[in-house]
């Protein structure tokens, strides 16, 4: 099993998680990422994440009673990396009594969870802020939390479908984006809030409550479509934003697939001009400005179609060498053999336990010069580290997943 050092520039800071699915795991999985003592926190039948496949050979169910190296597919490995696993029955009391006891030792709290769910448990903010006035206590819910702005859906659940369509993100794409924006674009946020908030306790003394609403990290995302409503009055049309500011800046055919090219700059079209042979390009009325470009968008794609389609991914890099911004259209065969993701060390690979293979995951992909990261933990199964954990916070009294 690789247990490696927890190392990172929040190596001091110590989280309580109780987020499930997708987009608090992601949230709390960075700050687990760059370095914080995460302690996930899981009801008895566990996060239901963990029972998305694919699975590991050696795998049985939270739900089922045999040993398994794992309980957990891949998606759920992916955002709970780094942390461990204490698992509580927090509609007991005495299992409650242990989770405020973990609390009174954290900086933050994290969870996902409709508005209300925590309180109604008698386990929200002003409850352990009580007990821990610097507490941070961090959400991600659909449509935000009263505290901080009442919303006349606020009592609804979402997901990432849900949460991109409110958001205008389905309007302005036709449909929806994978992988689930909605739920990682938030959970990034809320790990951003926590850092902050966290630092201004430092320096204050006092906590507080933040949360991510996913409607409203849909908007901030658009910004740009946001602030072009605002100029003008007018709502873009439906669909892929293929021409409205910049061309090219779109997908182009390859003989072995596709290739976005990307013209920012005058000098980029000169330059894509050049790799084409086609210096007429570069004065004809239609396509020397990108304002001309954008009025005779068709034609301007029918050049640059007719010089992509003969030619390779990686004749056309060769070509552009570096001038052009550009990328080929990668699958993950694609990406794993890439030579900047080796130097670059994206992929870490850990033992998942049991008689299982190593797995590989992604890696932080934010590099520190002095405060270097890792995968210091594999995923971690249901409730395994509840003595190690309770015994690190000075926890005495027993718990076991099970509720009275």
């Amino acid at each position: 099993m690789t247990d490696n050092s927890r190392t990172g520039p929040l190596k001091d800071l110590t989280v309580i998680d109780c987020t499930r699915a997708l987009a608090g795991p992601f949230g709390a999985g960075l700050l687990a990422d760059l370095g914080a003592r995460v302690i996930k926190i899981e009801a008895p039948f566990g996060d239901g994440y963990r029972n998305i496949p694919p699975f590991l050979p050696d795998h049985a169910s939270p739900y089922e009673d045999r040993e398994a190296g794992t309980d957990f597919g891949a998606p759920f490995a992916s955002v709970n990396r780094n942390k461990r696993s204490v698992c509580l029955d927090l509609k007991n009391d005495i299992h409650k009594d242990v989770f405020l006891q973990l609390c009174d030792q954290a900086d933050a709290v994290v969870e996902n969870m409709r508005a209300g769910v925590m309180d109604k448990l008698g386990l929200g903010y002003e409850v352990i802020a009580e007990r821990n006035p610097k507490i941070i206590y961090a959400c991600v819910r659909g449509f935000g939390d009263p505290r901080t702005g009442e919303s006349p859906y606020a009592s609804w659940p979402s997901l990432d479908a849900a949460a991109q369509s409110f958001g205008g993100l389905v309007y302005a794409n036709n449909g929806l984006v994978t992988p689930a924006i909605a739920d990682v674009f938030p959970g990034t946020l809320m790990a951003l809030g926590v850092v902050s908030a966290i630092h201004n306790a430092q320096q204050s003394g006092k906590g507080q409550f933040l949360d991510v609403s996913m409607y409203d990290a849909m908007m901030a995302f658009q910004k740009s479509a946001v602030a072009q409503y605002g100029f003008t009055g007018k709502a873009n049309p439906p669909g892929l934003q293929r021409a409205m500011t910049l061309y090219p800046f779109d997908l182009f055919p390859t003989k072995d697939g596709r290739i976005s090219i990307a013209v920012a700059q005058p000098r980029h079209w000169d330059m894509l001009c050049a790799a084409m042979e086609r210096s007429d390009l570069m004065t004809d009325e239609r396509s020397a400005s990108n304002t001309a470009r954008l009025e005779n968008v068709d034609w301007v794609e029918e050049q640059i179609c007719a010089w992509t389609s003969q030619l390779t991914r990686l004749e056309i890099l060769e070509k552009l060498n570096g001038s052009v911004p550009v990328g080929p259209v990668q699958n993950m065969a694609d990406i794993f053999d890439d030579p900047h993701v080796a130097a670059r060390q994206m992929l870490e690979t850990c033992s998942p336990g049991g008689d299982n293979p190593d797995i590989t995951l992604a890696a932080n992909p934010i590099k520190f010069s002095e405060t270097p990261t890792t995968l210091y933990h594999p995923p971690p199964t249901l409730g395994a580290h509840n003595e190690e954990v309770l015994a690190e916070f000075g926890i005495d009294m027993p718990v076991t997943p099970e509720s009275d």
